[in-house]
């Protein structure tokens, strides 16, 4: 399905509110203003807005497709493009910097369509594949340069065999405005209603023609900054540190609901958790005190008392954006255009890790009689009590946290051709060359088994200096001694020793060379037949470096990784993939009774792995125009999906989960150890998807559309890594391969889990997109008043994922990660040169998790989340096109559930930032 528009050049080539293309085609389009009020250089451009790769006009796709124009993307989520695609129902469950915590560098912005996951939507760049960021194959749209992105168009379905593998859910193709010329810029600021994560953007494109108009030069350049939000407990919901928890055995379910949860098992400044001293901390000067554990105690939580609360994590990353676009086209003929591209980016990412430095459940410390820094007080109650060691949690906080910097640096450059032969045959052939470095360094990481020697401080029976212990017998080794008992002071020396920086080097390449050919060279009995035919070779390898305590022995841990956090290993993988389709558009019928047109496409495609072989996709798709209000659509597809580098070659990421619920003992685990592991036994995934749907445009309502499309997408063998807690609650519930990741210690206290890439039995996601759209004019409120609105909605009917040996889980009403609804409705009232837009975004209430059952966790529904955002512009009244606004998001501050806020699915999907003040110029000329 597609429409040709005829558009002005300029910023935004489109009107504010595009409509699907279904919805589009057979709406009457509107030339936007912006253009023709700019000082910016007018020419025309025909748009195709296709879900195919063949570029007819008026052909009707069977694929639904929606399209978002750049005006609108500015004015939903003024930010990033990342932020701003959120919005949409669909890709409502993309990553991005909220909710960064892990050691493993996040912050990127990786589309995510259906929550299918990252890697199962195919995110192109002006039709072409990007380079990713790593090994893990997603393409941080970060570095697309916002100020030409002309429009958006998003593929919901199976798009494999018409795009390229990797399009199980759909495809997100980023359009540049190629043609443009002039210059056009905008300056923003903003920062929340509770004075954080301040924000500034610059951005600044130019396009000129010249050498008689055979040349065309465009260049763009944007800078965006965002300072993060570290503190989590600055903000009300984190405060109030709520959570499931274990409860006491006797309880009449195996945990509950509650709120003021604290850690039980390590304090600030320490805490004894064993034995007759049991319940004793320490002051920040380091006498000992009484703990109050307060109700509801178990071996890691309670509710109130004097423990921590466990609401360490970040809320957002911090994001320094640089980068640099351009192109450069020469017409050698009428019919023959040589071109060359390049993008330049560079991203830093910077947010705390998840928890503070810490000695607790299997890494808590062992400290003896004769610890140098052992206060009076206590040695005297250790006598009294006739021990000699006592077993101490702890939260380091007189220790720096840990700081995750991350650096992306990439470098693409593209040369290529393209024309037309024979009549009206569109050629193109390129090739894409492309670099991505990433630096992931961890500052103050804690060294694990360097903090135990240090914590083992005695006195030099020669000299009367406190030392290590170790050092006694080893005096060479750099221990320098640390006081655990209470809040105080490490010196530089100290801690030098007990933390350090862990880092991970790793330059991804790609290299991709295509050519393709597609139009309409014969007329059928019911209209041009098109086509479109190429092939592709893509290659694609990872290295990366690391520092060598990385890998070392850690007698702590007994496993490789001498840090707390992190332990990247040294890795590298490489694979090629070559592909050639073909796709045909036939009219089948036109002109007789109840069927206006009926047109079939079809497209196959096969694809050759360098590791796990060929595969062929293909897709079939039938539209029908009963009359010409009224189109039904309906496509049949099959798409794969091969094992990205890492899930192939990934020899492990190492991180601690500060809590993990272990259904075996009806306890919370504490530090418990997770490596995530690459399998190089991986198959490609397949998935067999069926769309149907419908538009209609009422003639006697003119400017009104509404389509609405039923998907059914099944994988089998889908690529997938369970959570720590899917895997344990798998295990209790039979699966011997989850068992078989998991790792306990002689008295049987959990203490390790293997996060492996898997073939899954199946994933099941079923469900409805519907999309209702009304533009009008408004004379009777002005004369030059119009109206525009839009309504884009999802209902999940199904969302199931089954492993081996385990009963299938339907996690659809499931908050955060399924909820039934996710709704945005938008709305644009323009007056002249005043413009008042106003957005809606709904997403569900649901389960808190549906893999629990009643006589674990009660079974509660949360409600879900309603947000509101506006935007006031006005036109200055200067030369060229001048426009100030200012822009609020969250406008009522409406933050996320705290007990959502700490599920299964995190605060990714909702706000967790609060409102946001914006302010900004635009301009071109």
């Amino acid at each position: 399905m597609m429409k040709r528009f005829t558009v002005l050049g300029g910023v935004s080539a489109l009107a504010l509110f595009s409509h699907t293309a279904a919805m589009a085609q057979d709406a009457t389009p509107a030339v936007a203003e912006d253009a023709q009020d700019s000082g910016a250089s007018v020419t025309t451009e025909d748009i195709v807005v296709t879900g195919s790769r063949i570029p007819l006009s008026g052909f009707n796709r069977p694929t639904p497709v929606t399209v978002t124009s750049a005006a609108q993307l500015n004015a939903a989520a003024p930010t990033t493009l990342g932020e701003a695609l959120k919005q949409l129902p669909a890709l409502s469950s993309s990553a991005g910097p909220r909710g960064a915590q892990t050691s493993s560098g996040q912050g990127g912005a990786y589309l995510n369509l259906r929550n299918l996951g990252t890697t199962r939507t195919l995110t192109l760049f002006d039709g072409r594949r990007f380079i990713p960021s790593d090994g893990s194959g997603q393409v941080d749209t970060n570095m697309f340069p916002q100020a030409l992105v002309e429009r958006v168009e998003v593929v919901t379905g199976g798009a494999s065999a018409a795009y390229g593998s990797d399009a199980v859910g759909g495809v997100v193709n980023f359009i540049i405005n190629k043609k443009f010329t002039g210059l056009t810029g905008n300056i923003q600021s903003g920062i929340t209603t509770y004075g954080d994560n301040d924000e500034q953007k610059i951005e600044l494109a130019y396009g000129a023609r010249f050498a008689d108009d055979r040349a065309h030069f465009l260049i763009s350049g944007e800078y965006f900054r965002n300072a993060g939000v570290d503190d989590r407990l600055a903000r009300p919901f984190s405060q109030k540190s709520c959570q499931p928890i274990s409860l006491p055995s006797g309880s009449a379910t195996k945990r509950d609901f509650a709120c003021d949860v604290r850690v039980a098992n390590a304090n600030f400044g320490g805490l004894i958790t064993s034995g007759p001293l049991k319940g004793t901390t320490f002051d920040a000067g380091g006498n000992p005190v009484a703990f109050n554990y307060g109700t509801s105690v178990t071996s890691s939580t309670m509710v109130g008392g004097d423990g921590p609360r466990p609401q360490f994590a970040p809320l957002i990353a911090g994001l320094d954006k640089k980068i640099v676009y351009s192109r450069l086209a020469f017409d050698v003929s009428d019919s023959f255009t040589v071109f060359a591209e390049g993008n330049y980016g560079k991203t830093k990412n910077d947010y705390q890790v998840g928890s503070y430095s810490n000695q607790l459940g299997t890494t808590a410390l062992k400290l003896s009689r004769d610890n140098a820094y052992l206060p009076d007080a206590l040695a005297e109650m250790m006598d009294e009590a006739g021990v000699t060691t006592v077993t101490m949690g702890r939260y380091d906080d007189d220790l720096p946290r840990t700081r995750v910097k991350v650096a992306n640096e990439t470098i693409r450059g593209v040369l290529g051709a393209e024309g037309n032969v024979l009549g009206g045959l569109k050629w193109n052939v390129y090739a894409e060359a492309a670099r991505n470095e990433r630096n992931l360094a961890l500052h103050h990481d804690l060294i694990q088994a360097n903090y135990v020697n240090a914590a083992d401080a005695v006195v030099d029976p020669s000299s009367g200096a406190i030392v290590c212990r170790s050092s006694l017998a080893n005096p060479g080794n750099g221990c320098v001694p640390v006081n655990v008992f209470g809040t105080n002071t490490v010196s530089s020396d100290a801690l030098n020793y007990v933390t350090g920086t862990n880092t991970a080097d790793q330059v991804f390449k790609e290299f991709v060379a295509a050519a393709s050919i597609a139009g309409a060279p014969v007329t059928l009995w019911a209209g041009d037949l098109g086509f479109a035919a190429g092939v592709e070779y893509r290659r694609q390898s990872f290295n990366q470096v690391v520092d060598p305590l990385s890998e070392a022995y850690n007698p702590i841990t007994n496993a490789e990784g001498a840090y707390r956090v992190g332990n990247a290993k040294a890795q590298s993988g490489r694979y090629n993939v070559k592909e050639a389709f073909l796709e045909l558009d036939v009219p089948l019928l036109k002109d007789l009774p109840l069927i206006r047109a009926l047109d079939f496409n079809g497209a196959v495609r096969r694809t050759d792995y360098s590791t796990s072989g060929a595969v062929t996709t293909w897709k079939a798709g039938l539209t029908w125009q009963l009359y010409d209000d009224l189109r039904l659509r309906v496509t049949r597809s099959r798409d794969i999906r091969a094992p990205s580098l890492y899930e192939l070659f990934q020899r492990g990421t190492t991180s601690y989960q500060p809590q993990v619920y272990d259904p075996f003992t009806n306890t919370t685990a504490t530090n418990v150890r997770s490596v995530v592991r690459g399998n190089p036994d991986l198959r490609p995934e397949v998935a067999n998807t069926l769309t149907f749907g419908a538009v209609y445009s009422p003639s006697f309502l003119p400017g009104f559309n509404v389509s609405a499309d039923y998907y059914d997408i099944r994988i089998r063998d889908a690529i997938a890594s369970l959570s720590y807690q899917q895997e344990m609650d798998d295990c209790y519930n039979g699966s011997a391969s989850a068992c078989a990741l998991i790792s306990r210690d002689a008295n049987g206290v959990l203490t390790q889990i293997d996060i492996v890439t898997q073939n899954l039995a199946s994933f099941n996601t079923r469900g409805i997109d519907f999309e209702a759209g009304y533009r009008s004019n408004l004379p009777w409120l002005a004369k030059d008043a119009a109206i525009s609105a839009r309504l884009l909605g999802n209902y999940i009917d199904k969302y199931e994922q089954s492993s081996p040996g385990v009963a299938a889980i339907d996690r659809a009403g499931q908050i955060g990660t399924a909820p039934h609804w996710r709704l945005t409705g938008q709305a644009d009232l323009r007056i002249g040169a005043v413009s008042l837009f106003n957005q809606a975004r709904f997403i569900g209430g649901g389960a808190y998790d549906k893999s629990t059952l009643a006589s674990d966790l009660p079974q509660r529904h949360f409600a879900g989340q309603v947000l509101f955002d506006t935007r006031i512009s006005a036109k200055l009244p200067v030369d060229h096109d001048w426009e100030a606004y200012l822009s609020v998001t969250n406008v009522f501050n409406q933050l996320i559930n705290p007990y959502v806020a700490n599920g299964p699915s995190g605060i990714s999907d909702f706000d967790a930032i609060g409102r946001t003040f914006r302010v900004g110029v635009r301009f071109t000329m």
